[in-house]
């Protein structure tokens, strides 16, 4: 097993300096920047933020490593203000947006998202019903092991 160092992305709306999750966990590989706001922590193959694995002060991109992309992308959210409104394409979609447009669709994943909230977290969004949930649970095997 080797540590993994991530990127941090500073949106306006992340907390700032070392009250931030995201700070703390950037701070294994960087110092904090005291007034920096520290909005997400990304790990995974994402072209505007790819991971490393670490070993013995050798960094390797996660992708290098992988020789593959990852479907998914790992972020840890710190919060200090509502974030906007998001809405994703699905897979077929997003693949030709990433055709058409690579610049503002800089990979040709959808993006499905869970949230674990780790701190007390207030959210609106809309949820499947019972019955889907449980069909893409059986459906995804990934899901099946929650």
């Amino acid at each position: 097993m080797h540590p993994i160092r991530g990127t941090v992305q500073p949106y306006a709306w992340g907390m700032i300096g070392s009250s931030s999750l995201v700070a703390q966990l950037a701070s294994k590989s960087s110092s904090i920047v005291s007034k920096q706001p520290y909005a997400e922590y990304w790990m995974g193959t994402h072209p505007k933020g790819e991971s490393y694995l670490i070993d013995n002060n050798n960094e390797t991109s996660l992708k290098s490593y992988l020789k593959c992309d990852l479907p998914f992308l790992f972020k840890v959210l710190s919060v200090e203000r509502a974030l906007s409104i998001q809405a994703h394409p699905n897979k077929e979609h997003a693949k030709i947006l990433h055709k058409t447009n690579p610049k503002e669709y800089p990979d040709d994943n959808h993006k499905p998202e869970m949230a674990i909230a780790l701190t007390k977290f207030e959210c609106l969004c809309a949820f499947r019903p019972y019955n889907e949930i449980n069909d893409f649970i059986q459906k995804y095997e990934q899901l099946q092991i929650l």
